[in-house]
């Protein structure tokens, strides 16, 4: 028996360890997946420049102009192929396993996943969906927006204290990750459960929540002010402290509780 490798959700157990990287993928990223002891993981993949180190807070790659509010092409009903036009410079396939939000009628409210596409320099670009376009008819005053593999990830940035953060968390790293600018990495990174994780700021008790750290990678605790209805908006939980004293710089006990 493996205590390592997680259990699949959709059944069978991963041939990875939660403690191994690769840079071949095993599964699709977004897989999710536990271990017997209730911590739960997702799949994912970095392709940046900067390492991560074990026990660091990681947050999804965020969206870019270039492929936000994009004017929709003519398309019909039921078919498995549009066309956006898009600035991005991208290697084939680089969309697949992203998303296409239909945001303004026609088609408004839709959602597709990406399957696959050419490789793109600017102007138009074909995408491929899992399914028939529905809804409406997608026209010239539809707006879409690409959203990209939301399982791509970076190294989390730092947060002033008690500031609102500007991205959103994925999970923790249990093992270090190189460089994955040439090479991408994939990896599983925890979600819930106890997981020991890098505090910036030392700030807090047993119970307090807490939320991204000032330092990259890191944790601080959520001073909230309960009375006012901001704070309580501003700082989703990322989880609760269950050591005794959070120490700045160093490694703490909490229980993850990350979307």
């Amino acid at each position: 028996m493996s205590y390592t490798n997680p259990v699949l959700t959709t059944g069978g157990t991963s041939a990875q360890s939660v403690y191994s990287v690769v840079t071949t993928p095993l599964h699709l990223p977004g897989t999710r997946a536990c271990l017997s002891d209730g911590r739960v993981f997702e799949y994912v993949r970095s392709k940046h420049a900067t390492a991560i180190g074990k026990g660091k807070l990681v947050s999804y790659d965020p969206i870019v102009a270039a492929i936000d509010k994009l004017t929709g092409v003519a398309t019909d009903l039921g078919a498995t192929s549009t066309v956006v036009s898009v600035t991005a410079t991208l290697a084939a396939n680089e969309l697949a396993g992203g998303y296409l939000s239909v945001d303004l009628d026609p088609g408004q409210g839709e959602m597709y996943m990406i399957v696959g596409h050419a490789a793109h320099t600017s102007g138009n670009l074909t995408l491929y969906l899992d399914r028939g376009i529905a809804g409406a008819a997608i026209t010239t005053t539809s707006r879409l927006t690409i959203q990209p593999n939301s399982t791509a990830v970076k190294i989390s940035a730092g947060v002033t204290a008690q500031a609102l953060p500007v991205e959103v968390a994925a999970g923790v790293t249990l093992v270090n990750v190189g460089a994955g600018d040439t090479t991408p990495q994939y990896f599983w990174v925890q979600k819930q459960g106890l997981a020991n994780v890098l505090f910036s700021a030392a700030v807090g008790a047993i119970g307090r929540p807490i939320y991204q750290g000032a330092d990259a990678g890191s944790f601080q605790v959520a001073n909230l002010d309960v009375s006012a209805g901001a704070d309580l908006v501003q700082f989703p939980s990322l989880g609760t402290i269950v050591a005794l004293l959070p120490i700045t710089a160093e490694h703490h006990s909490v229980r993850l509780n990350i979307a």
